[in-house]
């Protein structure tokens, strides 16, 4: 999950940081690139967050004295009020700073995310120079093969079965959804042919973002949602989908799934009952491995370094 800063003094608009003397492009590494659930799944809005982690206040106020006045002046009077101890005396710092969570993400130039709360399940690269908010579920994996089998119809049916739901919304709680998820054993080829189409994925909609700034990936899956299921659409879903090129959103997914199910040595066409069995199994055999000490790391040199 990620930061919570709890106080909204922290965060600074495209206008601000310039207004502060800064530049955009060359930013000191206290003013941060932020992202929130919204950003991403929706029409992504520039913004950016004042992140004193790892500072202490004397430090804070002298390196950086136009930061430290703005989030004095905003920030402490309303954490001074918070019952916490900790939110009132190291107020400076977010609430919940997620230290276990930043050196996962700063290490590797990317990685991936997903909105915790969201009507389509969605898995995106984003860089490590953005730093997600609670809303986000940030994974410290830069692999487009990780992505590639996240955005499977195989992850997927078990992230909406082993998730919460807000209202009508599925919830990734990432410790269920993520954590107990049994990837497949690949070979190499099959590695490769799946990280190949996990980039692709992830290029087609950033491309057809850029090129369509009003086109959202919650409208672009609305849309992908309705071919699947042979629907009619209207003039203005008809634009949605050229303007995504929905087709080949699909194809690119179908392309996926089939190469996921192949990682997994099982049929295209399993029910989605079976394919939940399957990875129960599979999970109650990875937990037996790891009873004796065979653990299949994810990221190794992170995880295990030695």
């Amino acid at each position: 999950q990620g930061v919570i800063p709890l106080g909204t003094g922290f965060r600074l608009t495209p206008e601000e940081v310039q207004q502060l003397g800064f530049d955009i492009s060359n930013l000191p590494p206290v003013i941060r690139s932020y992202m929130i659930g919204r950003d991403l799944v929706q029409r992504p809005e520039e913004k950016y967050i004042i992140d004193f982690f790892g500072l202490r206040e004397k430090e804070a106020k002298e390196q950086y004295p136009n930061l430290y006045q703005i989030i004095y002046n905003k920030v402490k009077p309303e954490r001074d009020q918070k019952k916490r101890k900790s939110n009132r005396e190291i107020w400076w710092i977010y609430a919940e700073a997620r230290s276990t969570m930043r050196p996962a993400i700063e290490s590797i130039p990317r990685y991936i995310a997903t909105c915790r709360t969201a009507k389509h399940r969605i898995f995106s690269f984003l860089s490590k120079a953005t730093l997600p908010d609670a809303k986000l579920v940030a994974i410290g994996l830069e692999g487009a093969y990780y992505l590639g089998v996240l955005s499977s119809k195989i992850h997927l049916l078990w992230a909406l079965r082993t998730g919460a739901f807000l209202e009508d919304r599925p919830n990734y709680n990432h410790s269920d959804c993520f954590g107990k998820f049994p990837f497949p054993a690949a070979s190499d080829a099959q590695k490769a042919h799946i990280r190949e189409l996990g980039e692709a994925l992830d290029a087609h909609r950033k491309r057809q973002q850029s090129q369509h700034p009003n086109l959202t990936l919650t409208n672009l899956y609305n849309i992908l949602e309705k071919v699947r299921a042979e629907e009619a659409l209207n003039a203005k879903e008809k634009e949605i989908h050229e303007q995504g090129l929905v087709s080949i959103l699909k194809q690119l997914h179908d392309d996926l799934d089939a190469a996921v199910f192949d990682a997994y040595g099982w049929n295209v066409d399993l029910s989605d009952e079976e394919i939940l069995q399957k990875l129960v199994d599979l999970n109650a055999e990875r937990a037996a491995e790891e009873a004796q000490g065979q653990i299949r790391w994810l990221r190794p040199e992170y995880q295990a370094p030695e």
